[in-house]
């Protein structure tokens, strides 16, 4: 039996008493626990944010710079633009998907019927297949890169082709 102060406890009391204290302090417990997995699922999430500001001027103008927003200029010694090769016409190109899938051009050499040649194989004798882009291909001939570009399309119905002419009055 404890006496402490006015309670007078005896041992099966204490004990029924522990029992009650825990029981509560347990509900206590998954009471916040529940709480908080409630909160967790029905919370709104947080957005980060999808672009980071930059707020030192010289690496903005850098970053800007960097997107090529109005294209990009042509550096000493790059590729030579216009048709350079008449005896070479590009019919078509199949350009890669991914970088290390071998792309395809469609060419016509001295008007003979159009050939398919992989990159980096030998076009005629001298002249390789450098690189195989969107809308052209570069051709290396001694060293020196030149660009060679699909033909325009003229648009049906355009003035000048077969489908656009008026019939005469």
């Amino acid at each position: 039996m404890f006496n402490v102060g006015f309670w007078r406890f005896t041992q099966a009391r204490a004990m029924q008493w522990l029992g009650w204290l825990s029981t509560l302090v347990m509900l206590a417990l998954f009471a916040w626990v529940g709480a908080g997995m409630l909160w967790s699922l029905t919370a709104p999430r947080t957005s980060e944010p999808s672009v980071a500001m930059e707020t030192d001027p010289g690496r903005a103008a850098q970053a800007i710079a960097g997107r090529h927003l109005f294209g990009e200029a042509a550096a000493p010694g790059a590729v030579a633009k216009g048709v350079v090769m008449p005896d070479i016409t590009l019919r078509g190109v199949i350009a890669a998907a991914r970088p290390r899938e071998p792309a395809v051009a469609v060419l016509a050499i001295a008007g003979k019927n159009a050939v398919s040649v992989r990159e980096g194989d030998e076009v005629v004798p001298g002249v390789n297949l450098h690189r195989v882009l969107a809308h052209e291909v570069e051709l290396e001939r001694d060293g020196q890169i030149q660009s060679l570009s699909l033909p325009e399309r003229t648009k049906p119905g355009a003035p000048g082709t077969a489908s656009g002419q008026k019939n005469p009055p």
